[in-house]
């Protein structure tokens, strides 16, 4: 029995770096995604000539196997040009490259690719990791002689002394390298690409990448290095002068590597840089000199909050950008990418952009793809779309369009993909033609990848970015279109010279549903009734007519008043006119007469909340305001009844705040035969107050936000100002929609303390408020 130390592989792994979950793709994607020698785990591919090389990955003892088949090697006109030693529980960089071939070429002379991924080398600055006692020889993991506790040399001695003239990409990847000490790489003089991702890099000094001028690609992406108090910290260069050498990097790659915000300085001296990913690097508002001395054509800034505070952040660019990913950046306006004129592609998702200004519009001359899933569009009544010539894909996926108007037909007709799924639409006939447009489309046009409008997009032979294969790939992926009108219904619509060339890439079935208002159920795009023959008219004609007579009829010491006036009160009315097209088109849903001051209530107060939000609903509103305030609520769990369940797709009033599947039956408030949307206006008519429960959940929830649009018109309607709010939560104004925002100023609002001491004060304010709504109409005797 032989006892022996053996160093535990997974508690040194821990101890030095706590990788994080795995994150969204950036634009440059993986570093597997821009060369194809090597898989992710560090085996050599297929696409490694078999008589080139050698692959010893995942095998122990690697410098005795590597040996044996360098000697049983074929070296007529053959030469070890690829090596894989990949997580071979390497501790540093081995001695291997005086080693020869049968033909007594040494492996110096002859490598063009390696990587030894996977690896673990360790500083001579790294913490002693742990040890144990084993007892069983046959798991043991050998530890080189000449490391003393650990190590005694740099991880990269094994690259000194040797002069790699040929080598051309190494793959340093999850090596656990922890510093870049000087010039480890500068006996490779051709190196073109080096992979130092998913590391534990926290420096790299003034003289790191000294002898390696010729480096195209760098990947420093992925590194995560946390101090020994668990603190995680980012990424320093020990010079602004860093990457002074590297006059020819055209891609670098620091995706997911917390940054610090002075090292963007040292891209200035990057006057060859094409490519850059910086996204998820905690950097916070560039400068527009930044990038300024740079050719930057592709850039990914995602998910670094205010990035683009500074609005003229790229300027320095604008001329050369062709791709931009910005996912997540807390943008609320395109005006940083004003005057862009190269750009191709433009990734905006998971912001707050509510419009698209008709200046940016005009000035993205060259823009093919633009993404605005997971924003706050709505929709729109003027061209803007069609202010882009070269636009041909558009997504405006989970937004907030509510209804398809005839400007959004028109900006659609010239391009080649939409995709508006995920939106909350009306029925109205627009949808339908938009569908059936898009199911003709199917049947003549072929299916058209979108490619960059400018040839020398490639670098090097090879495209750092994935930005249009990632669109291809949704155009190649898209699932076609069905029919789903009745046999020979749509035949004429199809058969209609209706212009538009574009397909829906995010078809699915049930994904192009609307709601019929009046009847309350959603249908699809196609079985909305037709618009039947529409009167043309020539708005250029009526526009140039009435601009002609107010010319020479209004006197220009009235307009110019009357224009000040309306700067000033913009805002104002704006959102009156907003009002008014949301008034007119609830109107349809009920078109009863006003209740008068003698209508008998039911309830003292209509609560509305989102289904997030029930649990306080139940523990706490409800036992402060029945109980203690004897206040009569109208509730949806306890005094309404559904007979049939709602349609799994609608996302009514009801299914905000219960679970899909739940029925439960209708109280006598609500009246068979009428449509859901009725009874709840009637609900609400029959009830003194109504309470809105404000959250942000509530605020996600399209529906929820049409819902308070409701309770606003009602309200307009019936002249009553019985609308109490209460906020869960406070509600930043950027979140707020205008309509909220306006109810607030208008209206009574409390917030819900978080501490305990403060809660009491709460229900006292809420209870005051209410039974002061109740007393207004002491005079109509409740029957709740």
């Amino acid at each position: 029995m032989l006892v022996i130390v053996r160093v535990t592989a997974s508690a040194a792994l821990a101890s030095a770096s706590a990788q994080p979950p795995p994150q969204e793709r950036c634009l440059t994607g993986y570093m597997t995604d821009v060369q194809s020698w090597v898989d992710e785990s560090g085996k050599l591919t297929e696409r490694a000539p078999r008589a080139h090389k050698i692959d010893v990955s995942y095998q122990s003892n690697a410098n005795r196997r590597l040996h044996k088949q360098l000697e049983t090697f074929s070296c007529a006109n053959n030469s070890v040009q690829y090596l894989s030693m990949a997580r071979n529980q390497l501790l540093v960089v081995p001695k291997i490259f005086r080693l020869t071939d049968p033909c007594g070429q040494p492996l110096s002379d002859t490598l063009a690719y390696l990587t030894l991924a996977g690896n673990f080398f360790y500083s001579k600055n790294f913490e002693r990791p742990k040890f144990e006692m084993q007892m069983n020889a046959t798991n043991a993991m050998s530890v080189p002689a000449e490391v003393e506790g650990f190590v005694t040399e740099v991880w990269s001695s094994g690259f000194h002394g040797v002069n790699l003239q040929n080598l051309r990409e190494l793959d340093l990847r999850m090596c656990g390298i922890r510093e870049l000490e000087d010039s480890p790489f500068k006996n490779m003089p051709n190196l073109e690409k080096l992979y130092l991702g998913e590391n534990n890099i926290y420096q790299i000094n003034e003289k790191s990448f000294n002898g390696v001028s010729n480096l195209i690609h760098l990947d420093i992406s992925r590194n995560y290095e946390y101090n020994t108090n668990e603190v995680y910290r980012g990424l320093y260069f020990g010079d602004l002068k860093v990457f002074s050498n590297l006059t020819r990097l055209q891609t670098l790659d620091l995706s997911y590597t917390k940054m610090r915000q002075e090292n963007l300085l040292a891209m200035k001296k990057l006057r060859s840089l094409l490519s850059l990913s910086i996204c998820q690097t905690e950097l916070i508002n560039m400068e527009a000199s930044w990038l300024a001395g740079t050719s930057l054509r592709y850039l990914d800034v995602s998910r670094n909050q205010n990035i683009f505070k500074d609005k003229k952040a790229l300027r320095g660019v604008r001329s050369t950008l062709q791709v931009v990913y910005a996912d997540n950046i807390a943008l609320s306006t395109l005006d940083v990418f004003d005057n862009l004129s190269s750009l191709e592609i433009l990734l905006v998702a998971n912001n707050e952009i509510a419009t698209i200004k008709k200046k940016i519009a005009k000035s993205l001359t060259n823009l093919q793809v633009l993404i605005v899933d997971m924003n706050r569009l709505t929709t729109w009544f003027r061209p803007t779309m069609v202010l882009m010539p070269k636009l041909k894909f558009l997504s405006m996926r989970n937004n907030n369009i509510n209804l398809i108007s005839e400007e959004m037909e028109m900006d659609f007709e010239n391009l080649r993909y939409i995709g508006i799924s995920g939106n909350f639409v009306v029925c109205n006939c627009n949808a339908r033609e938009l569908f059936l447009l898009a199911l003709r489309n199917e049947q003549i046009l072929p299916d058209e990848f979108i490619f960059p409008l400018n040839n020398n997009s490639d670098v090097g032979g090879a495209v750092y970015h994935t930005g249009f294969r990632d669109i291809n790939f949704l155009i190649s992926n898209r699932q076609i279109i069905k029919s789903v009108c009745a046999s020979g219904e749509c035949k004429e619509d199809l058969n209609s010279k209706s212009s538009g060339n574009f397909h829906l890439f995010d078809y699915n079935d049930g994904s192009y549903m609307c709601l019929l208002a009046v009847e309350g159920r959603t249908t699809p795009f196609g079985a909305v009734p037709s618009c039947g023959a529409r009167t043309q008219l020539d708005i250029d004609h009526v526009i140039s007519d009435t601009m002609n007579t107010l010319y020479f009829l209004v006197i220009p010491l009235f307009v110019l008043p009357f224009f000040i006036f309306g700067y000033i009160f913009r805002r104002n009315i704006r959102y009156f006119f907003i009002t008014m097209r949301n008034s007119t088109m609830l109107s349809l849903i009920n078109n009863e007469d006003i209740i008068d001051e003698n209508t008998i209530f039911n309830y003292d107060v209509f609560v509305s909340y989102c289904h997030e939000d029930r649990d306080w609903v139940l523990d706490q509103l409800l036992p402060h305001v029945e109980v203690d305030a004897n206040v009569s609520v109208c509730l949806h769990e306890r005094d309404f009844m559904v007979t049939t369940p709602l349609p799994p797709s609608f996302p009514s009033h009801i299914a905000c705040r219960r679970s899909p599947s739940t029925v439960t039956p209708f109280a006598s408030l609500f009246q068979v035969g009428l449509s859901i949307l009725e009874n709840i206006v009637s609900c609400m008519d029959r009830s003194k107050t109504i309470l809105l429960i404000l959250s942000q959940k509530f605020l996600l929830s399209q529906w929820c936000q049409f819902e308070m649009h409701l309770a606003q018109h009602r309200l307009l309607e019936t002249r009553r100002e019985d609308l109490i709010l209460v906020l869960l939560e406070e509600i930043p104004r950027r979140m707020r929609p205008n309509t909220l925002h306006y109810l607030m100023l208008t209206n009574t609002y409390v917030v819900w303390p978080k501490e305990k001491a403060e809660q009491i004060l709460f229900w006292r304010r809420l209870n005051k408020s209410l039974l002061a709504h109740k007393l207004r109409q002491a005079n109509n005797d409740s029957i709740a």
